[in-house]
Protein backbone atom coordinates (compact mmCIF):
# COMPACT_ATOMS: atom_id res chain seq x y z
CA UNK A 1 0.00 0.00 0.00
CA UNK A 2 1.37 3.91 -0.79
CA UNK A 3 0.97 6.36 1.60
CA UNK A 4 0.82 10.15 1.00
CA UNK A 5 1.23 12.44 4.38
CA UNK A 6 0.89 16.20 4.05
CA UNK A 7 2.89 18.35 6.16
CA UNK A 8 6.27 17.42 7.62
CA UNK A 9 6.33 19.13 10.80
CA UNK A 10 6.55 16.86 13.84
CA UNK A 11 3.32 14.57 13.83
CA UNK A 12 3.77 14.13 9.92
CA UNK A 13 7.70 12.82 10.38
CA UNK A 14 6.46 10.89 13.37
CA UNK A 15 3.72 9.27 11.58
CA UNK A 16 5.91 9.01 8.15
CA UNK A 17 8.29 6.97 10.12
CA UNK A 18 6.06 4.32 11.57
CA UNK A 19 3.86 4.03 8.47
CA UNK A 20 7.13 3.89 6.48
CA UNK A 21 8.08 0.26 8.50
CA UNK A 22 4.87 -1.44 6.42
CA UNK A 23 3.71 0.47 3.58
CA UNK A 24 5.53 2.47 1.10
CA UNK A 25 5.67 6.28 1.84
CA UNK A 26 5.33 9.87 0.62
CA UNK A 27 5.60 13.06 2.97
CA UNK A 28 4.76 16.28 1.20
CA UNK A 29 6.18 19.72 2.62
CA UNK A 30 5.18 22.73 0.93
CA UNK A 31 8.27 24.61 2.81
CA UNK A 32 11.83 24.20 0.87
CA UNK A 33 12.46 21.65 4.62
CA UNK A 34 11.80 19.43 7.39
CA UNK A 35 10.18 20.68 10.06
CA UNK A 36 10.17 24.33 9.75
CA UNK A 37 8.32 25.16 12.21
CA UNK A 38 9.59 22.82 14.75
CA UNK A 39 12.97 24.20 14.23
CA UNK A 40 11.93 27.89 15.51
CA UNK A 41 9.90 26.46 18.63
CA UNK A 42 11.74 27.20 22.36
CA UNK A 43 13.30 30.12 21.01
CA UNK A 44 15.20 27.66 18.50
CA UNK A 45 16.11 25.21 21.52
CA UNK A 46 12.66 23.05 20.99
CA UNK A 47 10.70 22.61 23.83
CA UNK A 48 10.75 18.29 22.62
CA UNK A 49 8.04 17.29 25.40
CA UNK A 50 7.40 17.58 29.46
CA UNK A 51 9.06 15.01 31.56
CA UNK A 52 5.85 14.61 33.23
CA UNK A 53 2.75 11.89 32.98
CA UNK A 54 -0.59 11.47 30.71
CA UNK A 55 -2.71 13.12 33.32
CA UNK A 56 -0.43 15.99 34.15
CA UNK A 57 -0.31 16.85 30.45
CA UNK A 58 -4.20 16.68 30.09
CA UNK A 59 -4.47 18.97 32.84
CA UNK A 60 -3.06 21.65 31.20
CA UNK A 61 -4.81 21.24 28.03
CA UNK A 62 -6.99 24.31 27.41
CA UNK A 63 -10.11 23.22 25.76
CA UNK A 64 -11.04 19.76 23.90
CA UNK A 65 -8.82 17.74 26.07
CA UNK A 66 -10.90 13.88 24.72
CA UNK A 67 -9.05 15.37 21.47
CA UNK A 68 -5.68 14.97 23.17
CA UNK A 69 -6.18 11.59 24.96
CA UNK A 70 -5.78 8.66 22.44
CA UNK A 71 -2.60 10.69 21.12
CA UNK A 72 -1.15 11.10 24.92
CA UNK A 73 -2.02 7.65 25.81
CA UNK A 74 -0.32 5.95 22.80
CA UNK A 75 2.82 7.99 22.56
CA UNK A 76 3.35 9.27 25.87
CA UNK A 77 5.60 12.12 27.20
CA UNK A 78 7.71 9.78 28.66
CA UNK A 79 7.48 7.68 25.60
CA UNK A 80 8.89 10.65 23.31
CA UNK A 81 11.67 11.86 25.81
CA UNK A 82 13.03 8.07 25.82
CA UNK A 83 12.17 7.63 22.30
CA UNK A 84 14.85 10.57 21.16
CA UNK A 85 17.44 9.27 23.68
CA UNK A 86 17.57 5.63 22.52
CA UNK A 87 17.90 7.56 18.72
CA UNK A 88 21.02 9.32 20.36
CA UNK A 89 19.95 12.48 20.98
CA UNK A 90 21.23 13.80 24.81
CA UNK A 91 18.38 15.52 26.31
CA UNK A 92 17.91 17.69 29.78
CA UNK A 93 14.89 18.42 31.83
CA UNK A 94 14.54 21.96 32.85
CA UNK A 95 12.06 23.95 35.12
CA UNK A 96 8.54 23.19 34.75
CA UNK A 97 9.50 19.93 33.71
CA UNK A 98 10.13 21.11 29.75
CA UNK A 99 12.47 18.98 27.75
CA UNK A 100 15.24 19.99 25.24
CA UNK A 101 17.93 18.57 23.47
CA UNK A 102 21.27 19.01 25.94
CA UNK A 103 22.80 20.96 22.56
CA UNK A 104 19.79 23.60 22.75
CA UNK A 105 19.73 23.39 19.07
CA UNK A 106 16.22 21.95 17.32
CA UNK A 107 18.12 21.09 14.58
CA UNK A 108 19.46 17.83 16.44
CA UNK A 109 15.84 17.19 16.80
CA UNK A 110 15.20 17.76 13.34
CA UNK A 111 18.08 15.65 12.34
CA UNK A 112 17.04 12.37 14.10
CA UNK A 113 13.81 12.66 11.94
CA UNK A 114 15.83 13.12 9.04
CA UNK A 115 18.10 10.04 10.48
CA UNK A 116 14.66 7.87 10.97
CA UNK A 117 12.72 9.01 7.66
CA UNK A 118 15.53 7.66 5.48
CA UNK A 119 15.85 4.69 7.45
CA UNK A 120 12.85 3.79 6.40
CA UNK A 121 13.18 5.36 2.76
CA UNK A 122 10.34 7.77 2.86
CA UNK A 123 10.06 9.45 -0.19
CA UNK A 124 10.09 13.06 0.84
CA UNK A 125 8.70 15.87 -1.38
CA UNK A 126 9.91 19.47 -0.79
CA UNK A 127 8.90 22.43 -1.71
CA UNK A 128 5.16 20.74 -2.81
CA UNK A 129 2.19 22.29 -1.89
CA UNK A 130 -0.71 20.14 -2.20
CA UNK A 131 -3.93 21.82 -3.52
CA UNK A 132 -6.35 19.17 -3.56
CA UNK A 133 -6.66 15.27 -3.26
CA UNK A 134 -8.63 13.09 -5.30
CA UNK A 135 -9.22 9.55 -5.05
Amino acid sequence: MRIAIIGAGPAGMMCAIKAAENHEVFLFEKNEKLGKKLFITGKGRCNLTNYTDENEVLKNVVGNKSFMYSSIYTFSPFMTYYYFEEEGLRLKVERGNRVFPKSDKSSDVIKIYEKKLRENNVNIKLNTEIKSIKK
